[in-house]
């Protein structure tokens, strides 16, 4: 990675750390269908390199603010973080790789929740996507740290946790992320095969 401080670049491969956690990436026919009929793009590259996904589902049904309920929630962000490390892999895929990934950006959580300020716990629920993120890319809260620093701090990012949401399909969580990249391998993408996958 070109013109980055030390604490964004990664000496280990995003993969191994995908192997480790189990996470299967899948076919990218699973992973992204064909344009045909659909009404929205997984994801958006643009020429600065910066790459837009679509919000992702996990889990099913509302979050309360029971412990129990929280921690399903969490683990409802997990899988929606899967949902975009597969798309995030197989779009940029085959012009480049997620080590081709620079850091994240900004993560926008919503959680599916009664409005009116009934739910509080927001953060957590979001934490379960944030975290794999760290955990594969580095980060503060990653597994691979030590009193909260990490080879890398390339998967952490901005972001805002919100509730009050009915989502679609009624998910406990719809997450969005927005990621760099290098812009040349952007605009090569844009080139050999359009800027949406």
């Amino acid at each position: 990675m070109a013109d980055l401080p030390d604490a964004w670049q990664r000496d280990f491969d995003v993969y191994d750390r995908i192997n480790k956690l189990g996470i299967d990436l899948k076919t990218k026919a699973e992973v992204l269908s064909a344009p045909k009929g659909r009404r929205i793009c997984s994801a958006t590259i643009t020429p600065s390199g910066l790459v837009f996904t679509s919000g992702t589902g996990g889990g099913h049904g509302p979050v309360t603010n029971d412990d129990q309920d929280v921690e399903a929630g969490y683990i409802a962000g997990r899988q929606a973080a899967e949902n975009h490390i597969r798309t995030l892999h197989w779009g940029l895929h085959p012009e480049g790789t997620l080590n081709d990934l620079w850091y994240c950006v900004k993560c926008i959580g919503m959680v599916n929740s009664a409005g009116g300020g009934a739910f509080s716990k927001s953060p957590r629920v979001v934490d379960g996507y944030t975290k794999l993120f760290h955990d594969i890319f580095g980060g503060p809260l990653s597994d691979q740290a030590t009193d909260g620093e990490d080879a890398s701090l390339s998967g952490w990012h901005a972001r805002s946790a919100v509730a009050g949401f009915d989502l679609p399909g009624h998910v406990r969580i719809e997450p969005e992320m927005i990621v760099q990249i290098d812009p040349e391998l952007a605009v090569r993408i844009i080139r050999t095969r359009g800027p949406h996958v």
